[in-house]
């Protein structure tokens, strides 16, 4: 998007690295430039400006509209007067008026029947960490208090035993619940050690917060245990507090943690002349946490019935009940406090957000005075909170909100009224697509049905990562000019929070914009969704919504109707995953053909801008069942990834990401019930043949071996086809320094006389190939020991070696065998004459036939590097050799030699072929589902191949009916 902009690049290099990188994928990667009202504006990447209505309003700040002009006129007052902003350890004045101001309107409004204390922060996740320091001090010194009043009881009951004053009732010690924490209990002493080791175990427990499911109530160290979002919470699930959530508007949950976490502390006293032990309820609860209408939750409302068991819970436990307005509070629903909508009164209000009219950054606790501890204000305080200048702008925000007997939340409530109308009759015209419409006032939330069973991958992936909500927001921003975002914990919930100065026109054009919405996912038409996030440059190739929707497509698990499928009753199929990714971005329009009018660089910005969110939706499994009974259901999970970027991180050394997406999509896999999973192209090149991956319990394998075995019976029969065989062949392998081809030339050493080795040409890259060669005369010296009857190729060469038939008579050392031979050679004929290294591709006019597995990012060998009638066996994915080169060359046989087909014509979901046909799959896939159906465990081709694994794999593929596929001519492509 803004790519080239400066301004962007410093973002995203010294700010936020990754959130620049997934603004950029779903099209949010915009520099505002100013804002006016309802509306920000921005420059284009041609330098115009543009206008963007403003419906996300600062995820609530700004509600009287950016820069309010009697807002503005206050702010520049107190500039121009020199009002102090850091005068701290003093009494500050407008401080005053704004918390004496804020406690009668919260009075007013809750029917508190005591005044609040304000205590002032900067941001709303600052006034939840005071409110929570502030419970937890109300906590302390309640159980200060308690604690004293038990030793104060223990002494006076010991005083009085002493004097003999009460007795000791004779089954006190044999009856107590204490005998457990102590040995035995026969005295006085014995009774007090068991009841203050009692005592002091519960004492360690850790006070105990309530909040609601999918809250949210900042990020900080402390509030983030409060928000439900997992992703937020997980990685400082460690630094402190005990949470208890409760679902929204389940009143039976707070039942249920009242008998879980009861806890009694034991007491002594004097009843009826007698000790008596007495229990004491712990004061464990520190606060209740409650936001009356959840924002990052999917815009849910606080039921006036569940409001009142929250409030019962909390006056059973004196727990001081938070009540979180942060977001819902000053006026957006229609009153200055939301929860006075459902008749929820609380201990603490936290405050923020609107509070600043959208210019200051000032957030405010509000406690009950007969609950205010007076030390808070000296252990707790701020360098920036209290100035005058944030609280004069505050003091600016109340009287426009309380203006004209509080004209403006009655504003608020109508223009709320309107425009959830409107929201409800798009709603009743596409309830295919909006589920409901949620919230209150200007607090609203459109709920949209995940896409999961849509025949478009790319509808089908919102679902399944949870970016739907993400996706139309990028497109409201590029396309229809309008700003919006989706929840945090509800992604398919887009949140709309606009001021209160929205009129009809701003109503119209947001629906009209939703009802485009809701026509483009009826007919999965995404190239209206793609299009404005790679090319904003440009206009669409066509404005027009045309229906690309086809039949259902299954999940995995499912069937298209979305019921679970049932095993095969006689013998259920194993899953089995491979994880692949594009070729190359065009192949995007075969994946999604509603992206057909894309150019390829406009595919290719949306593929490379998708790096920070490379996850795509699994197909739909293929059955595919074995001549001998056996199947299995093959799960393809793809990334959204092109080998040219594959290629650029393998380049760089840059492999920790992409190493842990592809780890991510097997443990999904595994999660999904697969054993096994198969890596195939750069996703086995950049995992080091899988041996880069740890997942336990998980079959891996890179395909290696049965790529290998397929390519050579293709080279096999089209050899047949020309009458040659192999002895009478030269034969040139490109990309001679990979796993793959090293493999080739150690078996074809078998059959061959001569082999012409091809490296990159890059740095190192003749060493790497020298391995091969080493590798290559290794393994013909393996052959040659084993007594083969008539040695063919390299290995009947090497008989007339002196060298050879010396280690035949006398014995070879130990190791580096291949490298001895390979030299030895060199000085006997001045260079070797059955393995050459090549520097470059020009050597293979000279052979008669050309393996080709390079590891490329695109094709880069022209069919006229060959020679006349050779053979081509390309099994490089992306091939190496340009497919358009091949139809000057009729006379090549160019074979694709890595395709299989399948035992039944099995088939993968069209969008997912690629180069394939009906009824084939790559040997690298066959593989994965060989193994599946020979019930084979544990990782296969996991590192460095053998040729006896490539025996093995072949002859199980010819015993679960996998062949070799038609190869296909130049002539033919």
């Amino acid at each position: 998007m803004n790519q080239t902009n400066p301004m962007t690049e410093r973002y995203e290099r010294y700010v936020k690295p990754q959130m620049a990188k997934v603004l950029r994928a779903i099209g949010l990667d915009i520099n505002y430039q100013r804002a006016v009202g309802n509306h920000l504006y921005y420059c284009d990447e041609h330098g115009q400006e543009r206008e963007v209505l403003d419906f996300l309003g600062g995820y609530g700040a700004v509600l009287l509209g950016h820069n309010p002009p009697q807002i503005l006129d206050a702010a520049r007052a107190m500039l121009d007067a020199q009002v102090p902003v850091h005068a701290q350890f003093s009494l500050r004045g407008r401080s005053g008026e704004l918390a004496e101001a804020l406690s009668r309107i919260v009075v007013r409004d809750s029917g508190s029947d005591v005044d609040f204390v304000t205590t002032f922060a900067n941001t709303g996740a600052e006034a939840i960490e005071a409110a929570i320091k502030h419970a937890e001090l109300e906590r302390v010194l309640k159980l200060d208090r308690l604690l004293d009043a038990i030793t104060l009881n223990i002494e006076r009951v010991r005083e009085a035993i002493r004097r003999g004053e009460v007795e000791i009732p004779h089954d006190l010690y044999e009856a107590t619940d204490m005998r457990e924490w102590v040995f035995d209990v026969r005295s006085f002493d014995d009774l007090i050690v068991a009841l203050i080791n009692h005592n002091s175990r519960e004492l360690a427990r850790r006070p105990i917060f309530v909040a609601l499911e999918k809250s949210f109530h900042g990020k900080l160290a402390s509030s983030v245990q409060l928000t439900w979002n997992k992703n937020f919470r997980r990685a400082f699930q460690f630094l402190g507090l005990k949470t208890r959530f409760v679902a929204m508007n389940d009143a039976d949950a707070l039942d249920r943690i009242t008998s879980e976490e009861e806890s009694e502390l034991f007491d002594l006293d004097i009843v009826d002349g007698q000790v008596a032990l007495v229990r004491r309820t712990l004061p464990q609860y520190a606060a209740f946490l409650i936001e009356p209408i959840q924002g990052e939750g999917g815009i849910h409302e606080v039921s006036p019935e569940f409001a009142r068991a929250v409030r019962r819970f909390c006056n059973l436990h004196d727990c001081p009940l938070v009540i979180d307005e942060i977001q819902s509070g000053m006026g957006r629903s229609g009153r200055f406090l939301a929860s006075a909508q459902v008749g929820l009164r609380g201990d603490y209000y936290t405050l923020s957000k609107a509070l600043g009219g959208g210019i200051a950054k000032l957030s405010a606790l509000l406690v009950r005075s007969d609950r205010y501890q007076k030390d808070f204000g000296l252990i707790h305080s701020s360098t920036f909170a209290e100035d005058d200048f944030s609280a004069g702008v505050a003091l600016a925000v109340l009287d426009a909100l309380e203006a004209n007997d509080g004209a403006l939340y009655q504003q608020a409530e109508a223009r709320g009224d309107a425009l959830r109308q409107a929201l409800e009759v798009l709603r009743a015209r596409f309830p295919d697509v909006i589920r409901e419409v949620r919230g209150r006032g200007l607090f609203l939330g459109v709920e949209f049905h995940p896409r999961d069973n849509a025949s478009s991958q790319i509808l089908r992936t919102t679902a399944y990562a949870e970016s739907l909500g993400y996706f139309l927001s990028g497109y409201l921003l590029r396309s229809e000019g309008i700003r919006v975002a989706p929840t945090g914990s509800a992604p398919n919930v887009l949140r709309l929070e606009p001021s209160l100065h929205i009129d009809d026109a701003d109503i119209a054009r947001l629906v009209a914009a939703l009802e485009r919405v809701c026509r483009i996912l009826q007919a999965e038409d995404t190239l209206h969704l793609v299009f404005p996030l790679s090319s904003p440059q440009r206009e669409a190739p066509r404005r027009d919504i045309q229906a690309f929707g086809g039949e259902p497509v299954a999940v995995p698990g499912e069937d298209a109707a979305g019921q679970l499928r049932h095993a095969d009753p006689i013998r259920p199929a194993r899953k089995v995953a491979f994880v692949n990714h594009l070729i190359s971005p065009d192949w995007l329009r075969q994946v999604e053909p509603a992206l057909a009018g894309m150019a390829d660089d406009e595919l290719r910005r949306f593929v490379l801008n998708m790096a920070a969110v490379k996850k795509s939706a699994p197909y739909a499994p293929v059955r595919i069942r074995s001549p001998l009974g056996p199947a299995v259901d093959f799960m393809l999970y793809p990334l959204c990834v092109a080998s040219e970027q594959m290629g650029g991180w393998l380049s760089r050394g840059e492999l920790d990401e992409i190493r842990d997406d592809v780890d991510d999509r097997i443990r999904a896999a595994q999660e999904d019930g697969c054993e096994i999973a198969g890596l195939g192209m750069y996703t086995s090149i950049v995992t080091n043949n899988c041996t880069a991956l740890s997942v336990p319990e998980m079959g891996l394998t890179s395909g290696n071996a049965l790529t290998v075995a397929m390519s050579l019976e293709a080279l096999e029969h089209a050899l047949a086809e020309q009458g040659r065989n192999w002895n009478e062949i030269d034969l040139a392998i490109v990309g001679a320094a990979g796993n793959i081809a090293s493999t080739y030339a150690a078996m074809l050493a078998e059959r061959v006389g001569r082999l012409t080795l091809v490296g990159s040409g890059r740095d190192g890259s003749r060493q790497r190939v020298l391995r091969t060669v080493y590798a290559v005369y290794e393994s013909a010296w393996q052959s040659l020991l084993s007594g083969t009857s008539q040695p063919q190729g390299i290995v009947a060469r090497l008989l007339d070696e002196p060298l050879a038939r010396q280690w035949l008579r006398d014995g070879a050392p130990p190791r580096e065998r291949g490298r001895l031979l390979h030299e030895s050679l060199v000085a006997r004929h001045g260079h070797d004459p059955y393995v050459v290294v090549a520097p470059g591709p020009e050597v293979v006019r000279d052979a008669h036939a050309v393996l080709c597995a390079a590891n490329a990012p695109e094709p880069f060998l022209e069919a006229d590097v060959f020679g006349r009638d050779a053979i081509v066996c390309d099994v490089a994915v992306p091939h190496n050799v340009r497919a358009a080169s091949l139809a000057a060359r009729p006379d090549v046989t160019y074979l694709q030699g890595g395709i299989v087909a399948t035992p039944n014509g099995e088939s993968l979901d069209p969008g997912a072929r690629a180069f394939l046909g009906a009824g084939q799959i790559y040997a690298c896939m066959a593989e994965t589902a060989v193994l599946g159906l020979s019930g084979h465990r544990g990782h296969y081709s996991y590192g460095a191949i053998t040729p006896q694994q490539v025996r093995e794999i072949a002859a199980l593929a010819k015993l679960h009916g996998f062949r070799l596929a038609e190869f296909k001519r130049g002539s033919s492509l």
